[in-house]
């Protein structure tokens, strides 16, 4: 089973979008796939059609993690961990635990034999339960538009909540690679310039750039109307289609990148 979090502590870089497409390609690969709503804003829950709700969600699984069997919900595209802590009350009852960063991993540890992969979508900003969600994850995952505050965010924010983690060595927990992918990718001058600097090896980076490319494209907004992966998007025009298409084939490629970490 392999556990990835897809995070950044800036808001609106894609990470449910990526989260719920990866999700979505792995399960009609025929793979186990968990998704879980890690952030209190709950667009990842609501990304699918919910065929089978469970009685309960994430904040079940962190107060009660030995039986997160009971809290798993099913759609069409892989089973789902919804978000429900509509009144932010996670953040300060991690707080208030010792072993609160700990939690989700605890829970997952549960599902070892159940899944192929467990994605952790999770909310733009710092806190406990963005913690846990990189505790709990093998590998770190962080969208990466081609927009300069996204870096200077990056370099401030999410470096700095990786590095903050890092006191955790002494107890023998490493704290997982992170791992960069380009998206939203457009054909402009300052998207070529921000992929240069990104890719530049002479930089002093925490993190590894992956080789593939998201693109832009309206077909992710259409398909997320539409409650499907891109993957499974057949309407439009024929330019929509082969949009579609370079975009499923760019989520395949992500995947088959992520399998040789």
């Amino acid at each position: 089973m392999k556990v990835i979090s897809i995070i950044s502590t800036k808001g609106g870089v894609g990470k449910t979008t990526l989260t719920a497409n990866l999700g979505g390609c792995l399960s009609a690969m025929g793979k186990k796939v968990l998704m879980i709503d890690a952030d209190p804003q709950p667009s990842l829950s609501s990304y699918y059609k919910i065929l089978e709700q469970a009685q309960g969600g994430l904040t079940e699984i962190l107060t009660d993690p030995q039986n997160v069997n009971s809290y798993i919900s099913k759609t069409q595209y892989g089973d789902l961990i919804y978000s429900n802590d509509h009144s932010n009350q996670l953040q300060p009852w991690l707080a208030s635990k010792g072993d609160g960063r700990f939690r989700l991993k605890i829970a997952i540890n549960k599902l070892v034999e159940e899944y192929d992969y467990i994605l952790i979508d999770t909310q733009g900003a710092k806190g406990n339960l963005q913690d846990a969600a990189v505790l709990a994850a093998d590998i770190l995952i962080s969208p990466m538009p081609p927009e300069m505050a996204v870096i200077k965010e990056l370099e401030r924010g999410t470096l700095s909540m990786l590095s903050d983690l890092q006191s955790y060595k002494n107890m023998g927990i490493n704290v997982p690679s992170l791992f960069g992918v380009i998206y939203k990718v457009d054909r402009t001058k300052d998207a070529k310039q921000f992929i240069e600097y990104l890719n530049n090896p002479t930089k002093d980076k925490f993190y590894t750039m992956l080789n593939t490319q998201i693109p832009q494209a309206v077909t992710f907004k259409e398909a997320t109307s539409q409650q499907i992966p891109v993957t499974k998007f057949m309407n439009g025009t024929k330019k929509q289609q082969s949009k579609a298409q370079n975009s499923a084939i760019a989520i395949s490629e992500l995947i088959l990148e992520i399998g040789m970490l």
